[in-house]
């Protein structure tokens, strides 16, 4: 039994991903570089001031170009792989539903709701991911792949952990921001950061093996 176009699509899936890693590793970059301008508006270091500028410019438009390259990639990937598996059609609904989201957020002023919307929108992104497992698991039935199976349990287990944890720190970082220390909610962004990172390379690793088994 061949899937050509679950192939392709997840192909194009899993080149996403990568460019989606390399991107959440430039805004982390970008993160930090603004705790650093930070400190240094509060030290008063003229020197840390225009390095953490210059560093929040460089990373910030790498990792917005690098983003968008990545979601045009992506909704290709799943479109072409919904030809050959439902659970991919879902995927559809959900991105149209996450980028409703993103500019309803984009269109608010308040700071807070802003936050809020955020938190939505890490939610629809687990929703996604999950649903792309769900649909490379429902190959892997039809292929009589149990070890596929087997491990998609796993990465989902991994998965949300990491975006339970995400999303908690979103939410501190919202209470924070409303009330006290602004390092302190950058501490806790740059935290969610690198877990995005963690849960992206889990990802790519279970998005390698399906490509491999359609191959």
């Amino acid at each position: 039994m061949k899937f050509t176009n679950a192939f392709e699509g997840i192909k194009k899936i899993f080149i996403a991903e990568i460019l989606a890693l390399i991107a959440s590793v430039c805004l982390t970059i970008t993160l930090a570089f603004t705790a650093l301008g930070y400190v240094s508006a509060k030290t008063l270091s003229t020197t840390g001031a225009v390095a953490s500028l210059g560093g929040m410019a460089f990373f910030g438009i790498i990792s917005a170009v690098i983003a968008i390259i990545a979601f045009v990639l992506k909704i290709m990937g799943v479109n072409k792989a919904s030809m050959d598996e439902p659970a991919f059609k879902i995927v559809l609904y959900l991105i149209i539903g996450g980028i409703a989201v993103s500019i309803l957020g984009g269109f608010i002023p308040n700071n807070t709701v802003k936050s809020i919307f955020s938190v939505i929108s890490d939610v629809v992104s687990l929703a996604i991911t999950i649903y792309i497992i769900q649909g490379i698991k429902n190959l892997a039935a039809k292929l009589n792949n149990n070890e596929m199976i087997t491990k998609g349990d796993t990465i989902y287990k991994i998965i949300i952990a990491i975006y339970a944890i995400i999303i908690l720190a979103r939410i501190i970082t919202l209470i924070f921001n409303g009330t006290a220390s602004y390092v302190v909610a950058l501490v806790f962004i740059i935290i969610a950061g690198i877990l995005s990172i963690v849960q992206y390379v889990f990802y790519i690793m279970y998005l390698n093996k399906a490509k491999q088994m359609l191959a």
